[in-house]
């Protein structure tokens, strides 16, 4: 039996408070937010738009992401970004998409609810900077920041929900004096916020909600009881078709590495990758790719696996302080320790790349990033390169409120006898934090709140020095630029319509460039499965095989879905492809080719490899832009060459041995 899909959209015009509801009107063109998303963006660009996918009220664990799309000031473009487990939530108000257009007279909230049978929208305005200075918590102790504002939004609205059925999105300072603010949201278990803090971190979406639309927060909940979607039995079968479990065994069996490793006797994204890194590490803002791979086995030995990957699974993993994300699901991928979270890239690029190497240092750090509401990642990645510009003295730091560099202890080591991993990260880890708050709240400072990428060239034109080539970025844009994910592969730095995401092919296998383009494309293709779908990408290995045929098959969909994604992915391309720019940045080259001479050292000899490296080795700036370029011919022929030959299942094995 098939279902009709019935989707229904919220406009909610800002300057006068405003709502309409209709149904969504063309249900084959919209199938997932970023569909949404992306039609909104084309007829309004100034909209903001979030919302669940298809499945979101189903049984089907991990299909509950809520997906925020919009013009991103740290991007320069369109684009998306997910947070987990908050569509369990937003279900039940009862809508699918919601799109903010104009802005709020002043700083607001936008409320929107379910109760008795009716939708309630309304904006009310809130003294954000106020209560981001500081705000009592229920035990007494002091909260500043996102988390101030996250529990005063509660103490004033939660009883107006149901049951405390509600979920509170909110931005911190960051949002307000950069363009790398986030938006976050903390689970709520018995009035009590959980420690689990999920992130639409990437893209700046936090610093356009605020700048643009004078937006601080966004409450949801509701009453909403959906019938369809609800018969486990029909969701079993699916599973039980394909992979011959149901549904919940077959997800616990494709997801080992999120939860438990028995193998390695870790598990997450920060056991298995910072196990995996190996002679990949990158440390000290990536300057360890300079250094001789004995040296970065050791550093990765002495420092990681002996001591901050012990730390984590001694403390975390073997008491299993697991968490899920705000929705049932039996991954747990949330790994804790008291009242941090531990992912694998905020705590690469604020641990290693900033000097940290020590829990408790990272755990201050990341703490006081996230307070301030940031893009980690991209947060990290600015920050280490200040930090080395400090040590090596291309900039005093006395002149932009940084701490003196005495403060500091900044070079790649390999050799715990000459670094302390305790006494010097919390050093580093220190030095970091008060970077990031003069950065926001130092008019001195104020020149890095543009980002990296315009830091770096308002710096070199009134210092006359080069700081752009110890600056680690993908361009977009005029200024608009992204940290990349923190994986020593070429295809984290790919001329893609949308980076800072996995829309690329990450494996560290050695492809030929134009072969790695045509493969980010498939990569971008597959990523929209569950993008479109509200999926957790970490269930893709059931996802990316069997999510069209149960939309095809309880919806009666007479859609392509592989090819809808395809012709989604090619739109954006066509959108951003002007905007994307070639490396600007020496340390990229040395990246990339530090890359093919690793392939070298492990001694792969195909011609392909070789004449690369003599190119490099020649001229690696000529031999970077022909690198880039390739790459950049290798992703339009993939796109020029249409859905049907993308291979109809890829899976994450496909992405090498590291995988986020």
């Amino acid at each position: 039996m098939t279902y009709p899909i019935i989707q229904r959209e919220l406009t909610v015009h800002l300057q006068n408070g405003n709502w309409y509801l209709r149904p969504v009107e063309d249900e084959q063109a919209v199938l997932g937010p970023v569909d949404y998303g992306w039609q909104r963006f084309n007829l309004y660009p100034d909209s903001f738009t979030f919302g669940e996918g298809l499945l979101a009220g189903s049984s089907i664990p991990g299909s509950r992401r809520l997906v925020f799309s919009a013009w991103s000031p740290q991007w320069d473009g369109f684009y998306v970004s997910s947070m987990g487990g908050a569509a369990y939530t937003f279900h039940g108000v009862g809508i699918n998409y919601v799109a903010l257009r104009g802005t709020a007279s002043e700083p607001s909230v936008v409320l929107l609810n379910h109760k008795a049978g009716e939708i309630q929208v309304r904006l009310e305005p809130v003294n954000a900077e106020a209560l981001w200075v500081g705000y009592a918590s229920p035990d007494g102790s002091p909260l500043s920041g996102l988390y101030a504002l996250q529990q005063a939004l509660y103490d004033r609205y939660a009883s107006e929900y149901t049951r405390g059925k509600l979920r509170i999105c909110t931005v911190g300072p960051a949002a307000k004096y950069t363009r790398e603010g986030a938006i976050g949201s903390s689970p709520i278990r018995n009035g009590v916020f959980s420690p689990v803090i999920d992130w639409a971190g990437r893209g700046g979406l936090g610093s356009r909600l605020y700048q643009r639309h004078n937006i601080v927060g966004i409450i949801f909940g509701g009453d909403w009881e959906d019938p369809d979607l609800r018969d486990s039995v029909e969701i079993d079968a699916y599973f039980l078709e394909h992979f011959g479990k149901k549904t919940i065994q077959t997800d616990l069996a494709v997801t080992e590495k999120y939860r438990y490793v028995p193998e390695f006797e870790t598990g997450g994204t920060f056991g298995v990758n910072m196990r995996d890194l190996n002679e990949r590490i990158l440390s000290f803002n990536y300057t360890s790719i300079y250094q001789p791979i004995a040296a970065r086995l050791r550093q990765h030995e002495n420092f990681i696996l002996n001591h901050y990957l012990k730390q984590f699974n001694e403390e975390t993993i073997k008491p299993k302080k697991f968490q899920h994300c705000g929705e049932p699901c039996p991954v747990v991928c949330k790994k804790l320790n008291g009242p941090y979270k531990k992912d694998y890239e905020p705590y690469h690029v604020l641990g290693p790349q900033v000097g940290v190497f020590d829990q408790r240092a990272a755990e201050l750090l990341n703490d006081h990033i996230d307070m301030l509401g940031f893009d980690s990642i991209q947060c990290g990645g600015t920050l280490a390169w200040i930090m080395e510009l400090v040590s090596d003295g291309l900039i005093n730091p006395l002149d932009y409120d940084f701490p003196p560099a005495d403060a500091l202890k900044f070079h790649f080591v390999d050799d715990p006898e000459k670094f302390d991993l305790v006494a010097d990260s919390l050093l580093n880890a220190q030095y970091a934090m008060e970077v990031a708050s003069a950065i926001l709240f130092s008019k001195k400072a104020e020149i890095f709140r543009a980002g990296i990428r315009a830091a770096a060239i308002a710096l070199d034109k009134e210092l006359g020095i080069r700081s752009v080539d110890r600056a680690v970025f993908i361009g977009h844009g005029e200024q608009g630029c992204m940290v990349p994910n923190q994986y020593w592969v070429p295809g984290m730095l790919s001329p893609m319509p949308m980076m800072g995401k996995y829309f690329v092919h990450y494996g560290v296998e050695f492809l030929a460039p134009e072969t790695l383009g045509r493969k980010n494309v498939e990569r971008m293709t597959y990523e929209l499965f569950n993008e479109n779908s509200g999926i957790c990408r970490f269930h893709r290995k059931w996802s990316e095989l069997i999510t069209d045929e149960i939309l095809k098959a309880h919806y009666g969909l007479d859609v392509d879905y592989k090819a809808h994604q395809f012709y989604l992915s090619r739109e954006i391309f066509k959108r951003e492809s002007t905007k994307i720019t070639f490396w600007e940045s020496e340390r990229v080259i040395d990246m990339v080719m530090g890359y093919l001479v690793q392939w070298e050292a492990d001694g792969l000899k195909t011609p392909e490899l070789t004449d690369w490296l003599t190119r490099f080795r020649a001229d690696k700036h000529t031999a970077a832009k022909e690198y880039w370029k390739a790459i950049r011919t290798g992703i339009k022929a993939g796109f020029d060459d249409g859905p049907d030959v993308i291979p109809n299942s890829l899976t994450p094995g496909q992405q090498g041995k590291l995988g986020g």
